[in-house]
């Protein structure tokens, strides 16, 4: 079999999994506002040594909804996700034919302007696994994290009982953003078909200053939602890869005026395109904190429509996408999308991905029990290079 290095590095990890069953954790505050002094060492990073596996990722996700105002009063508003993430394999060594074992280090982000413009970039590098602890905070009740970039700085630390802030720098911005939550902390997990942990904080506040082709505007009427996941691998390397588990998933997170809502659903290759193996939706008040309600499997229905053929990707997806229950109705519209294209063009090995990303800044909506309200969404869509092979079959 002949592998791509450079595509065997990269689909190993995605920006972002929201998969599996889950259930409400208590998060380390107590009642809304009011901070309890517990260590959550599920904040921190970790090694695959630490699950007993022969590999894992770890990806810290931070996104956002703002309104940009310079001090000459130009408003921009924006949509945006940072992620921070680090995978750890035994494998990295004997790739590169390293004496010591290696960690693998990649940042991205992601920018919808209100043009219907966008940006996306990520960077990756090798570190010895042994110096690994020198840029993330290990086994920890915080996250620390720096990307090893000489020039320009790319952190994120802190807690959900301090808050998170975010100091990053590149070609095209500069953030400098503090992450409040108050939201109740949900663990979603699941063994099949992705063996993975995420912990979620799915509201909060964003506040501070973002700079733009050189010019700098405070971030305003910013709400933002975070997460931290971590998915297993205990396969013998350069046979199998995680995507190649499932035929892909569907995921979005809604924020409107009283609610929040998330979504999930994963597909494996026999469900193809539009069933799901695996669904599940929270609904939370984002003004308290709390979870009114989530539902799971088959009481929920998804309906996706109004098809777009993705050529240049071999794909297709849906432009609207709703999660419905006996009380619960959530909608959103992917229109304004950015790729990640990961897949592998070598039919013979179908290893990778492509994920479709997208932000919606108005008109997602969620009905729940009679009411109705409109918010804004980001949402993804990811098909698998074997999904679309069993697909096609």
């Amino acid at each position: 079999m002949s592998i791509k290095v450079g595509n065997i590095m990269s689909i190993l990890l995605v920006v972002m999994c929201f998969t599996g069953l889950s259930a409400a954790a208590p998060t380390t505050l107590g009642p809304f506002g009011t901070p309890e002094k517990i260590a959550d060492f599920t904040e921190g990073g970790h090694l695959e040594t630490y699950f007993d596996v022969n590999f894992m990722a770890e990806w810290w996700y931070l996104n956002g909804d703002a309104r940009l105002v310079a001090s000459d009063g130009e408003k921009r508003d924006i949509g945006f996700f940072v992620v921070m993430s680090h995978q750890e394999s035994p494998m990295f060594a004997d790739l590169y034919q390293s004496p010591v074992n290696l960690s693998h280090l990649l940042t991205s982000y992601g920018i919808y302007f209100d043009n219907g413009t966008t940006i996306f970039n990520y960077t990756e590098t090798f570190v010895p696994q042994a110096v690994v602890g020198d840029h993330i905070a290990l086994w920890t009740p915080y996250v620390d994290y720096t990307y090893p970039d000489p020039y320009e700085l790319k952190r994120l630390y802190g807690s959900a009982l301090q808050g998170y802030n975010l100091n990053y720098i590149s070609d095209d911005l500069e953030m400098d953003l503090f992450f409040q939550t108050n939201i109740d902390k949900t663990i979603d997990q699941a063994d099949e078909p992705l063996n993975f942990t995420t912990y979620e904080h799915s509201y909060g506040t964003l506040h501070g200053s973002i700079i733009l082709d050189g010019k700098k505007y405070k971030v305003t009427q910013a709400e933002g939602y975070m997460d931290h996941m971590i998915p297993l691998g205990d396969c013998p390397p350069f046979i199998c890869t995680w995507p190649m588990s499932m035929h892909g998933w569907t995921w979005f997170e809604v924020t409107t005026k009283k609610y929040q809502a998330v979504a999930y659903a994963v597909g494996s290759l026999d469900d193809g395109y539009e069933n799901y193996t695996y669904k599940h939706l929270t609904l939370l008040n984002k003004h308290n904190g709390k979870v009114l309600a989530e539902y799971s499997d088959d009481d929920i229905t998804i309906t996706e429509t109004y098809w777009i053929p993705e050529g240049d990707y071999n794909r297709k997806r849906p432009s609207v996408v709703t999660f419905s229950t006996s009380d619960l109705d959530v909608t959103i519209n992917a229109e304004n999308v950015i790729y990640f294209d990961q897949s592998n063009p070598d039919p013979t090995n179908p290893i990778g991905f492509v994920d479709f990303m997208a932000f919606q800044p108005d008109g997602a909506t969620i009905q729940y029990k009679g009411n109705i309200e409109e918010g804004s969404a980001f949402h993804e869509y990811l098909v698998s290079d074997l999904g679309v092979f069993y697909s096609n079959g």
